[in-house]
């Protein structure tokens, strides 16, 4: 028994459901970014992660390590071998000199003493930024190397205005209806498979994974820590060289270069971490300021579409209108092919037929 094929009517209302689907699968492309503020906060994303690219390149994180490995050298000898010594050769307790810079010194006396708590916040910030990078390389690649994060509004309005208008024009001129699903049904084609030749599913998923990463770094908090801690220690450095040790050297009776000559063989650390001190405090500067600037970027980027974020969300919102897109016109073009098909196999019938009558 031959299996009953659509008629005419069955076609075209068929072509009808398949470009009105098109429209509502357009429709959705164009509005889902700009319901979402997605122009603002794509363009946020792409200014913090301009702004962070330099600091985090493997050289710059490296600088960044030794930097913390120096202060935390210096820390432990200044608390653990200098000041002791300096108690003894002025004839103090570790309790009294400590009480001395705190009433001459109180900078230097503040951040000896919160030593403790500023090395392991930078450390860690420290260690999210080298545990990141990788993620970084890959997020700093939506939606491509040559790309501008701010092109993720137009991969969708684009493509899904095309869709509108091709559905529109299929819908108002019969005649081409086929001709038109098979149009909307290449650009789902293209979606696809250029999705897939970009790795975007790996790059939304990296993104992800460093926001949720830099989500404790950009807390109102530890934004505020990191402003004050940086403070500390900038205050503390100035005050070392220019008040603390030259007091030193004066009450020892020694000469600034002999002082300097001391520390150098007898607490090599302290004097490594002094020398350096000016370029390490700038580079605190230049990171906490880096937080700082990009709290507002943060926040828009981490809530694309809406928060919490989802860059994989994304990405699955355009896959799957891909796919449908390619599934209603690939089930449309079949039912008419099936359609003309039948046409042509009952036509030399219908004219044997005839010649036999």
């Amino acid at each position: 028994m031959n299996r009953p094929q659509p008629n005419g009517h069955t076609r075209r209302l068929a072509q009808r459901i398949a470009l009105a689907a098109m429209v509502v699968i357009g429709a959705f492309l164009v509005v889902l970014p700009l319901t979402t503020n997605l122009p603002a906060k794509s363009s946020a994303t792409g200014d913090m992660m301009a702004a962070f690219r330099p600091a985090m390149t493997t050289s710059a994180l490296a600088q960044s390590a030794t930097d913390q490995r120096t202060m935390a050298a210096m820390g432990q000898q200044m608390n653990t071998a200098m000041m002791p010594a300096l108690a003894a050769q002025l004839h103090m307790t570790p309790a009294q000199l400590t009480a001395y810079l705190a009433a001459n010194d109180p900078a230097v006396a503040k951040g000896l003493a919160q030593f403790g708590s500023i090395l392991p916040f930078f450390g860690n910030l420290e260690s999210t930024m080298q545990a990141q990078q990788s993620n970084f390389a890959q997020a700093d690649q939506i939606p491509t190397g040559f790309l501008a994060p701010t092109t993720m509004t137009w991969l969708f309005v684009v493509p899904g205005g095309a869709l509108i208008l091709l559905a529109l024009f299929g819908l108002g001129r019969p005649r081409v209806a086929r001709k038109m699903i098979a149009t909307t049904g290449a650009i789902g084609v293209v979606l696809v498979i250029g999705l897939l030749s970009v790795s975007m599913y790996g790059k939304a998923t990296a993104a992800d994974q460093m926001t949720s990463a830099f989500a404790p770094v950009f807390s109102a908090a530890n934004v505020q820590q990191a402003r004050a801690d940086t403070n500390t220690v900038t205050a503390m450095a100035t005050q070392f060289a220019q008040q603390t040790l030259p007091g030193f050297a004066t009450a020892l009776h020694l000469t600034p270069a002999q002082m300097s000559a001391l520390v150098a063989q007898r607490f090599p650390a302290v004097a490594a971490g002094a020398s350096q001190l000016p370029q390490i405090v700038q580079r605190m500067q230049t990171a906490t300021s880096l937080i700082e600037g990009n709290v507002q970027n943060y926040t828009q980027s981490a809530s694309i579409p809406w928060s919490p974020g989802s860059m994989v969300l994304m990405f699955w919102f355009m896959m799957v209108s891909a796919l449908l897109t390619v599934a209603v016109a690939g089930s449309a073009l079949a039912l008419s092919v099936r359609r003309h098909t039948v046409a042509r196999i009952g036509s030399p019938r219908r004219a044997a037929g005839a010649l036999h009558n």
